[in-house]
């Protein structure tokens, strides 16, 4: 078994766990998830301990301590759920920051099949982005782009672990204008995030 300084944090967090359990208990509190109860053996137990002289005092000190594992148990609850609740809002976040943004952003596989786009991808090649999913990225520029589109995908794959792995190019798109692709992989290295600018609204921005 590990000795407790080898996990400094872990420890550090059950016994602050552990203080707040034994305050509210002090206090008379309860988490708002409160409502476990012990079973119906366990109280058995405690009663018959609890009515022998000898054991009482044992008995109310272990009915303590599993009250306070139970308000442990109710705090680690909340805090799973308040964090789910930050991430849930997290990911809403951007989510509609993707949605929304003005360039066209696709999420693409590391060989350019189309996973998800945003509406702005939807406007630049005239699709809803339900349609673009399973297409290959090649599919919707101009003839002759598969190279390219290879090239900057296996770029930013072997640049992932430095200088963030983005590589940029410009693209033929299907209706004869041109673009500015820039192409990074995703943090978990299985997808790729591709941005489009159209040539003449990026040059306006510059």
């Amino acid at each position: 078994m590990a000795e407790k300084h080898d996990y400094p944090d872990a420890v550090d967090r059950h016994d602050r766990l552990r203080r707040s359990a034994r305050d509210m208990l002090d206090r008379g509190a309860s988490p708002r998830n409160s409502g476990a109860t012990l079973s119906v053996d366990a109280l058995q137990l405690l009663y018959q301990r609890a009515s022998t002289p000898e054991s009482a005092a044992d008995a109310l000190r272990l009915l303590h301590e599993l009250q306070t594992y139970q308000v442990e148990l109710d705090l680690l609850y909340e805090q799973l759920q308040d964090n789910e609740q930050e991430i849930t809002e997290g990911l809403a976040h951007y989510k509609s920051l993707f949605d929304l943004a003005p360039a066209a952003y696709l999420v693409v596989t590391n060989d350019g099949e189309i996973i998800e786009g945003n509406q702005s991808a939807g406007v630049l090649f005239r699709e809803s982005p339900g349609q673009l999913a399973g297409k290959p990225l090649s599919a919707l520029l101009a003839p002759g782009q598969q190279g390219t589109v290879d090239a900057l995908l296996q770029s930013s794959g072997e640049r992932a672990s430095g200088a963030g792995g983005a590589a940029e190019a410009s693209v033929g798109l299907a209706d004869g204008k041109r673009a500015r692709i820039s192409t990074r992989p995703s943090a978990s290295g299985d997808s790729m995030l591709v941005i489009l600018t159209d040539i003449a609204t990026h040059s306006a921005g510059s």
